[in-house]
């Protein structure tokens, strides 16, 4: 009996984008693929055209599921509602812009049968007007290192697609996206997942990220916006601060936490007279001299360059430390 993928797409306003995308789901050479699509009630004719395309692949079409939100929920909400009726061995979350190499789901599968994987990552391409602009490869090191640099926020990548995850990863510990988080919701959940997976990588190009759709939400800053990344922010600290109970993590996430205060102070006018969102330090509590006096400075009036550079610099001795070869893990 073969391993069972599910591919997991949200889709909303991505008329101009949706075929490129499912025809390179629906021409992958692994054989044993479902589809999830959610129709956030997307204003454009995405969805009458998906199901155009879905009759080109006789042979898929009963695997294809297209779920519709009675109002319009957002990213988040997208992929829980997606998840939640995945039945396969494995998910991958793909965004409606982007699209995949044909045998991208032949590598991922491959590696997570050969080693047992949890998390299974692989590169990725960032492409613009149909072209490659560049390659990245995945995070070569330990789970313990990435994990740590993932949760200092802007060091490593916290992608939700490009990665295939075991579904009961989801289900045993009670994660999943989080409806109203749409703006860093991969930081919301990718770290979490981490926290308890085994993980695996292969270096080939296994995703196609459009940089080109100037709508998507990677593209927006806004006091929405904002708020969203506060909220995923306080969500990994809340789960790391009740899960991680050897503290291997907490200076990560402290800088990580320092980071957000970071962003709040960059954005300060931006999130002005937003009485709705979440107030950082009635959740967070500095430990330690070094990030007690990095939060005040981000909340008082010391001069921004002043209290990035010492914020920078803590960062990078911090990381350096954490990657050297002799640092017991």
């Amino acid at each position: 009996m073969s391993t069972k993928l599910s591919i997991l797409v949200p889709v909303y306003g991505v008329e101009r984008f949706i075929e490129t995308c499912a025809t390179s789901l629906f021409e992958q050479t692994y054989p044993d693929i479902e589809y999830v699509f959610v129709d956030d009630c997307s204003p454009d004719g995405s969805i009458e055209l998906l199901r155009r395309i879905i009759t080109r692949y006789p042979s898929r079409h009963g695997s294809v599921s297209i779920i519709r939100h009675d109002t319009n929920s957002g990213l988040g909400a997208a992929r829980a509602t997606a998840l939640a009726h995945a039945t396969g061995d494995y998910v991958m979350h793909v965004d409606s812009d982007d699209c995949l190499p044909l045998d991208a789901c032949s590598h991922l599968m491959d590696k997570a049968l050969e080693t047992e994987a949890d998390i299974v990552d692989g590169g990725y391409a960032e492409t613009c007007h149909g072209k490659v602009s560049q390659t990245f490869l995945p995070f070569h090191g330990s789970k313990e290192i990435y994990l740590r640099q993932m949760l200092c926020q802007n060091i490593v990548s916290n992608r939700i697609w490009g990665r295939i995850y075991r579904r009961t990863l989801f289900t045993r510990h009670g994660i999943k996206p989080v409806k109203g988080v749409d703006y860093s919701e991969d930081f919301c959940v990718v770290p979490r997942l981490l926290f308890h997976a085994q993980r695996a990588y292969t270096d080939q190009v296994v995703y196609h990220y459009r940089t080109d759709n100037l709508s998507s939400y990677t593209h927006q800053v806004s006091a929405k916006n904002l708020c969203s990344m506060q909220k995923a922010s306080l969500i990994v600290y809340d789960y790391f601060m009740k899960n991680d109970t050897s503290r291997q993590y907490a200076f990560a996430l402290q800088l990580g936490m320092l980071n957000l205060l970071r962003t709040e102070r960059k954005h300060r006018e931006t999130l002005n007279g937003v009485s709705s969102r979440p107030n950082t330090m009635d959740v967070f509590r500095p430990q330690g001299l070094t990030t007690k006096i990095l939060a005040a400075c981000w909340q008082s009036h010391c001069p921004y360059a002043v209290a990035n550079a010492v914020y920078l610099a803590v960062r990078k001795i911090y990381v350096t430390y954490i990657s050297a070869p002799w640092h017991k893990h």
